[in-house]
């Protein structure tokens, strides 16, 4: 796959690695707080295939960047803080399969998107801060997704027992 001239600074600027030496597995990646775009998300997923932790907080990367990381065949943890996703990006996320933890704190993603998230058998861990707290959507996602643990606006949240 040939370089456009963008992708070319990208990837120079970015990391250390030639360009004949991009790896398709790495272990952890991070971008916190650099200003990554959607267009560059595209050059990473395109290149690198497993990766066991990326980390997007506080990126540029918005609703129509996250369909980029289907090009993937592997994230285990994902770190979308402080982005500017709703949950029009839950219908592609639940398409991460391989996602054991998730955290969607301080964007705008629902209820309704944590619920939707239930869907992900292997999710170990979800961090989510909906406006509106809807504790019937939430227990509903804890009753689906009996082992993960959800975490609403920093704090963990458990299913209410209402002793019937």
């Amino acid at each position: 796959m040939k370089f456009s001239k963008k992708e070319k600074r990208f990837w120079k600027t970015k990391f250390s690695f030639g360009l004949n030496n991009i790896p398709e597995e790495i272990e952890h990646l991070t971008f916190r707080d650099e200003y990554l775009t959607n267009e560059e998300l595209s050059y990473i997923t395109s290149r690198i295939k497993r990766i066991e932790r990326l980390d997007l907080d506080s990126t540029s990367v918005d609703d129509d960047g996250i369909p980029f990381l289907l090009e993937m065949d592997y994230i285990g943890e994902l770190r979308l803080v402080n982005l500017e996703i709703t949950d029009k990006a839950v219908d592609t996320l639940l398409k991460l399969r391989s996602l054991k933890f998730l955290h969607l704190g301080s964007t705008n993603v629902s209820c309704d998107g944590v619920l939707k998230l239930a869907e992900l058998r292997n999710l170990k861990e979800l961090f989510a801060s909906p406006d509106k707290v809807e504790e019937d959507k939430l227990d509903e996602f804890l009753k689906r997704s009996t082992d993960c643990e959800l975490t609403i606006n920093s704090k963990p949240y458990s299913k209410i027992d209402y002793g019937f």
